[in-house]
C-alpha cells in the first residue's frame, strides 16, 4: 500500500477530552444539585410520545470522588437497546468521566483498530461524548421525576 494513502494514526487530543469531562462534571451538578447529600434520583425524559427514565444511584463517596451508576429505561428499548454506565466525578479536579459501559471497564486512551472487542481507537473520548450527549437531552426533555432518600 502506498504510504501517501495509508491513514493517519489516531492520537489523543487531551484539551478536547478534558473540556468534554469537565461539561459533564459541571452538568451532572446542575442536574443532580444535592448530589453530595442525596444518593439515588430519577429523571423523566420524553421524545415526541416516548417516555424514559434515567436513574442515577451513588456507588461510592470518597474524599474527591464519587461514582454514580446510571441507568436508562423507556419505552423505545425494544429496538435499541440501553446502556448502563459507571461515571466517576472528580470534584477536585472538576471532572466526570465514564469509567465504564456494560460490561467493558477501564478504557484504554487509545485502542488500535481492528481489535478484539472491535473498539474505537477514540472510544473512550466517544463513551465521554455520548454521556453529553445524554445529559444535552435531560436537560431539553427531562424533568425530575422523583427524589429518593
Amino acid at each position: 500500500m502506498n504510504q501517501s494513502l495509508k491513514k493517519p494514526s489516531y492520537k489523543v487530543n487531551l484539551i478536547r477530552q478534558h473540556c468534554i469531562c469537565e461539561s459533564n462534571y459541571h452538568k451532572l451538578q446542575k442536574l443532580l444539585p444535592d448530589l453530595s447529600q442525596q444518593d439515588e434520583y430519577t429523571l423523566l425524559v420524553s421524545h415526541c410520545m416516548h417516555q424514559g427514565r434515567m436513574h442515577f444511584q451513588v456507588q461510592n463517596r470518597a474524599r474527591y470522588t464519587t461514582t454514580l451508576r446510571i441507568t436508562f429505561e423507556a419505552d423505545w428499548s425494544q429496538w435499541l437497546a440501553l446502556p448502563t454506565m459507571q461515571v466517576r466525578l472528580y470534584h477536585d479536579a472538576s471532572m466526570a468521566e465514564v469509567i465504564s459501559v456494560q460490561k467493558l471497564r477501564y478504557f484504554e486512551p487509545v485502542y488500535t483498530y481492528p481489535n478484539d472487542k472491535m473498539l474505537l481507537p477514540d472510544e473512550k473520548e466517544q463513551l465521554n461524548r455520548f454521556l453529553s450527549e445524554w445529559l444535552n437531552f435531560c436537560f431539553s426533555s427531562g424533568h425530575v421525576h422523583q427524589k429518593i432518600i
